[in-house]
């Protein structure tokens, strides 16, 4: 009994070091084939349709800042914009999702590192007026959220990504319905259809891949739907193309006592003739799916 004992310690051990994550990248899960029962997808509780807008949101003009941080990094693939917070930075890539955790967009050290896309996602080739850049389906961008006291608390005050925290108040979420990145072919814009604290893998579908196959991807929204702290009045669609900003988060412990915490704000890629608003439409989400640590 004792050996079995020792043996079932050392197995729980392995285990537990092999979830450990480095932070807030992410560690990738294997695609599932969906064998599971296709649902009928997310229903929106907010049943009135928007009406006509003529609204169209204000943009700065980043491009020569961008063409500039170009010519010193070629690993610098856009630029994001998120109103309302301090996010208004270069986008970097490189072949890893470590080499930018700790590196800022000149690749100095830095411990607040940079805001770096996933490995995986594609920004494809320059498109036509007609036919936009073919990015990846789902355009994943981290960044810290390093917490006040440091691995501790969450303080939406924060550098980074711990901007993204302010989205968890409804005011604010309704007063800033999009964020918007650009590339050295046009700026593009995103309409927040969810924004939740999820574990660092979500299922039945991680929210982390680049691409899915049309049953995991509507899964996918479904899911995040019933995570997001607010249901948002956005139609989004198996064709439609996304950008998801994730961060980590302290609200379920300190890093030390649970590394897997994220926060994740999720847009829809709208089109040029697509209506906007100045406010978000959303409700309250009264029946929130919790993280299962």
């Amino acid at each position: 009994m004792r050996v079995n004992r020792f043996f079932s310690a050392a197995l729980a051990c392995m285990l537990a070091c092999t979830l450990i994550l480095t932070g807030c990248g992410e560690k990738k899960a294997k695609k599932t084939d969906s064998a599971y029962t296709l649902s009928s997808g997310w229903e929106n509780p907010i049943s009135a349709p928007r009406p006509e807008s003529d609204f169209l949101p204000e943009v700065e003009n980043i491009g020569p800042q961008l063409d500039s941080f170009i010519a010193q990094n070629a690993d610098v693939v856009g630029w994001l914009q998120v109103p309302g917070t301090t996010i208004s930075e270069a986008v970097v890539q490189a072949e890893d999702n470590e080499y930018y955790y700790r590196r800022d967009v000149n690749k100095q050290y830095s411990y607040s590192g940079s805001l770096w896309m996933d490995m995986d996602c594609s920004l494809g080739e320059e498109g036509t007026a007609e036919e936009p850049e073919k990015f990846s389906q789902n355009l994943i961008i981290y960044g810290h959220n390093l917490g006040n006291p440091t691995g501790v608390q969450d303080d939406p005050n924060g550098v980074k990504f711990a901007q993204l925290l302010k989205f968890g108040e409804v005011d604010f979420a309704r007063e800033h319905p999009y964020f918007f990145f650009t590339t050295s072919s046009g700026t593009y814009t995103y309409e927040i259809f969810a924004v939740f604290y999820c574990e660092d893998v979500t299922k039945p579908v991680a929210y982390h891949h680049a691409d899915f196959k049309v049953s995991d991807f509507r899964h996918l929204l479904s899911d995040v739907r019933n995570r997001s702290q607010f249901n948002y009045n956005v139609t989004v669609r198996e064709t439609d193309k996304i950008m998801t900003l994730s961060t980590c988060s302290y609200k379920y412990g300190t890093y030390a006592q649970n590394p897997h915490q994220r926060f994740v704000v999720m847009g829809k890629q709208l089109d040029k003739d697509a209506a906007y608003y100045p406010t978000a439409d959303l409700e309250q989400n009264a029946t929130i799916k919790e993280p299962q640590f």
